[in-house]
């Protein structure tokens, strides 16, 4: 095993929090003006509106939103939801939210009312940064008056649950250099609080999984190979199941390849997974480096541009802006 893996020379800025940059230079009031004319009157000029949603930051945009409201007294959500629609419409406004108040909705949604979408809350948990949660909290508390975690806690159960709740602490250790030889202690009481034993020993996982670095985590990963001859998530496979197993291979797998999978899956086969496309798409696109380490994952893997293939796998105005949006962001 490479010591320290795809990580020994350094932590990717995708793994660890980082303050909002403020864009410099960025005239916010044109943007806000050519959006306005765009909606404006009969008909829509979704050339201009999706261009300017498509290549602008999350940060600019949020600066587009409060000058649009400052300027027109109502909001760019409601002018877009006014002059827009389908797909289209759910992908521009999941481009204009900030990353805090989109992550708010997706988990939201995936607890409210019967049944939960374990898939989406499942991601919009445990594939974020402290900071990212720590956002997503406040966010959560201010749109709904509610306290995150316990909504979490009433909408699930067992280990699942208790894995979700540590994570929603945001209190992982972020910045570090991975440490081989701690990697390779965890992995081994890893393989003894799992297949090294009868039964398993879940808090040791929860703990491993919910208080190292992501870094440190895949080290892990590859040093558990290295002990039981396959990997970690075959391991976990074979001692856990369902939401539980879920989350954690969530946990233990690298973004780019995480979010490379995901995009492929939405678009393979016959039809889309709209929802699906439109939450990792708004993700990634928030942070260029990773929309590029997933593109790279993604050619590697599946031997295609990623942009190119969701555009094949959409359709008009909906499809240009969420190819446009990937384009952006993979290009330097």
């Amino acid at each position: 095993m490479q010591q320290g893996g795809r990580y020994a020379q350094g932590v990717p800025s995708y793994y660890s929090s980082s303050p909002v940059q403020i864009p410099q230079g960025y005239n916010a009031d044109a943007d806000a003006e050519a959006l306005m004319k765009s909606m404006k009157g009969i008909g829509t000029n979704d050339a201009v509106l999706s261009n300017i949603i498509a290549t602008r930051s999350r940060e600019q945009l949020q600066e587009v939103k409060r000058v649009f409201n400052a300027k027109y007294g109502k909001t760019l959500e409601s002018w877009i939801k006014g002059d827009t629609s389908g797909r289209y419409q759910d992908l521009l406004l999941a481009l204009i939210h900030s990353k805090a108040e989109y992550d708010a909705h997706l988990i939201k949604n995936a607890v409210k009312g019967l049944g939960t979408n374990d898939e989406a809350l499942v991601e919009a948990i445990c594939t974020r940064t402290n900071q990212d949660l720590i956002e997503m909290k406040q966010a959560y508390q201010a749109m709904y008056k509610l306290d995150v975690s316990k909504d979490v806690a009433d909408d699930t159960s067992g280990d699942y649950q208790h894995l979700l709740l540590a994570v929603l602490k945001a209190d992982r250790p972020e910045n570090m250099p991975v440490d081989v030889n701690a990697a390779k202690a965890d992995a081994q009481r890893l393989y003894k609080a799992g297949e090294g034993k009868i039964g398993t020993d879940e808090a040791t996982f929860i703990e491993i999984l919910t208080r190292r670095s992501f870094p440190q985590l895949h080290t892990i990963a590859e040093c558990y190979g290295q002990i039981a001859g396959h990997s970690l998530e075959s391991g976990i496979s074979k001692e856990t199941s369902g939401n539980f197993k879920k989350a954690m291979i969530t946990l233990i797998t690298p973004k780019d390849e995480y979010f490379a999978t995901q995009i492929h899956d939405a678009i393979d086969g016959a039809g889309t997974k709209d929802d699906k496309l439109i939450r990792n798409i708004a993700y990634i696109s928030g942070h260029r480096d990773l929309c590029r380490a997933t593109n790279n994952y993604y050619m590697h893997r599946f031997k295609h541009n990623i942009a190119n293939d969701v555009g094949g796998d959409t359709s008009g105005w909906y499809g240009k802006t969420a190819k446009a949006v990937l384009d952006n962001r993979i290009t330097l």
